[in-house]
């Protein structure tokens, strides 16, 4: 964006990412570039090949959980601090606890919304540093898998 960033100002949401299990990991207040928000599904389908045809069936196979993709965005000018810090603590959200032997259940809570996840992936890049080399700004690319329990997919599927 450059020169033109001030045209374009980036719209930012305030959210929090909260430990469910294990208890007592606490609540991390995140903030989020709105235009990259995203709350995706998919369903898998298989292909069943009939000869002398002009395409195939498709059969449904199964459904996948919901993901929510967005780039939370750091700065750390004001307080002339690292910015790694506050970005590592999210990014080690995806560290297995040694009690459950599974990352963390979490969940993200925004403008009524709360999606029960995992993080999945974190990807993180710096834009700015202070004079002394240490970074100022940065930006990380997440993505949330939800995660429901058998009976929470069970009661769904009763609904429908």
């Amino acid at each position: 964006m450059g020169c033109f960033a001030f045209l374009l100002p980036i719209r930012l949401a305030d959210a929090e990412i909260r430990t469910i299990t294990p208890a007592g990991g606490g609540t991390h207040r995140v903030r989020f570039i709105l235009k990259t928000y995203k709350l995706e599904k998919k369903n898998d389908f298989s292909e069943i090949s009939a000869p002398g045809l002009n395409g195939e069936p498709l059969q449904f196979v199964r459904g996948h959980s919901r993901a929510l993709s967005a780039v939370l965005y750091f700065d750390e000018r004001a307080t002339n601090t690292d910015v790694r810090q506050p970005m590592k603590n999210v990014a080690d959200l995806m560290k297995v606890d040694r009690q459950t032997h599974a990352p963390p259940v979490l969940s993200f809570e925004w403008v009524g919304l709360t999606f029960k996840c995992v993080l999945e992936s974190v990807a993180q890049e710096f834009s700015s540093q202070f004079p002394d080399g240490r970074p100022s700004r940065g930006r990380m690319h997440i993505r949330l898998r939800e995660m429901l329990s058998l009976q929470e997919l069970l009661q769904e599927a009763e609904r429908q």
